[in-house]
């Protein structure tokens, strides 16, 4: 588990690097905020979404191991290709080599699941999931500080040329250090056993009402969290004057109170208040806050929104997640839980896909209000489970 952990943050802390720089890579083609938003965010998300089921299909077939590999080897050539992206072609084939690569994160989740017991298993996550956050933590920062302070001499082959060596560095990790977590005789069980149509689980997400409410209220909060997340070092950079270094250390300070919140805080809050509330919560921080951005034209001011959007999309991924999973029975979970990440990969695609041309046509803060607006139909939807299932979902 220690060698896993470590491997998978040396490999998000390269991802983390990129995180604020990634548009930039695009305006320095001088595309449209339109495209720039598609080319770098939505074909990702569309590659990633694409590739997703089929890595997982991969890794129980051939093992964990060797998917880690190659999807790491994958995404440290696709950082080079964004080193020499001198036209929209290379850029384009660079995100979505990437996004096809994503599926090392998925398989790293599957990994765990293989060596822990049903009784440690949420350690085991929780741990992998603390390393996700440091990587996502430490990364924007060093990628600002690897940038530079202005826009105009920022220097983006340096994060792009780090980003690819600790990704080469974790797949080398995982081939002359990790250790396969599937045994044969496992492997052909995961190979031999009923396969499960995409209607079938569509079935049974959308056949009870608390189920299809959850689904439904995380795709509409993933569209308007991925226009923040798309559109967010545009317009800092647009409207506060923020060099790289600034964006990157602006995230930091989002990652912070992500881990803080998720690392510690999230199991006596659940306690405490329970996931309901805790979801209902998070939608009216987060829709405060995306009002509260769109106005701001401070570092300080954007810095109190960006409290509530932290604090906000920290609470409602676990909570929702834990609805979810009480809503399914036993034998369920995995298909509704895989509709449930589905809707959500879905959403980071329509996201940039409708950020890009509101900022075009209507300014910056357009896909801020907007995401407001969203977030109004999935409070409304909140408020509408089913009072039995604030308790006990599985029985709505």
């Amino acid at each position: 588990m220690p060698t896993l952990i470590l491997i998978v943050f040396i490999n998000l802390l390269g991802f983390g690097i990129l995180l604020p720089l990634i548009p930039f890579y695009a305006v320095e083609l001088d595309l449209s905020i339109t495209a720039v938003t598609f080319v770098t965010m939505g074909i990702y998300s569309l590659a990633q979404f694409i590739a997703s089921p089929f890595v997982g299909k991969l890794s129980d077939r051939f093992g964990r191991k060797p998917i880690l590999a190659v999807t790491m080897f994958g995404t440290s050539f696709s950082y080079v290709l964004l080193m020499f992206a001198d036209s929209v072609e290379l850029l384009t084939i660079s995100r979505i080599l990437s996004g096809l690569s994503a599926g090392s994160l998925a398989t790293a989740f599957a990994y765990v699941a293989d060596i822990t017991t049903e009784e440690e298993r949420a350690k085991g996550l929780g741990m992998l999931g603390a390393a996700l956050g440091m990587g996502f933590v430490i990364g924007p920062a060093l990628g600002g500080l690897l940038a530079g302070e202005s826009m105009e001499t920022a220097n983006y082959v340096a994060p792009a040329l780090a980003s690819s060596i600790l990704s080469l560095i974790a797949a080398f990790g995982v081939i002359f250090v990790l250790k396969e977590s599937l045994s044969d005789e496992v492997r052909q069980k995961l190979r031999d056993r009923p396969k499960l149509l995409f209607s079938d689980r569509l079935r049974v997400a959308f056949g009870r009402q608390t189920l299809a409410l959850l689904v439904l209220i995380g795709f509409v909060y993933m569209i308007a969290f991925a226009m923040f997340e798309t559109i967010y070092p545009l317009w800092g950079a647009d409207t506060l004057k923020l060099g790289p270094q600034g964006i990157g250390f602006t995230l930091l300070y989002i990652g912070i109170i992500t881990v803080i919140l998720q690392g510690g805080a999230i199991g006596p809050l659940t306690k405490k208040f329970g996931e309901h509330k805790l979801v209902l919560s998070s939608l009216i921080l987060v829709g405060v806050g995306l009002i509260a951005l769109a106005s701001a034209n401070q570092i300080w001011s954007a810095l109190a929104a960006l409290t509530l959007i932290a604090i906000g999309g920290s609470l409602f991924n676990p909570s929702t997640s834990s609805l979810v999973s009480k809503g399914a029975e036993a034998t369920e979970q995995g298909a509704v839980l895989g509709i449930f990440q589905g809707a959500g990969s879905l959403a980071r695609v329509v996201g940039p896909i409708v950020a890009g041309p509101l900022a075009d046509m209507f300014g910056f803060g357009a896909p801020y209000i907007l995401g407001a607006v969203l977030i109004v139909p999935a409070i409304i939807m909140v408020l509408r489970l089913p009072q039995e299932s604030r308790k006990n979902p599985a029985q709505a």
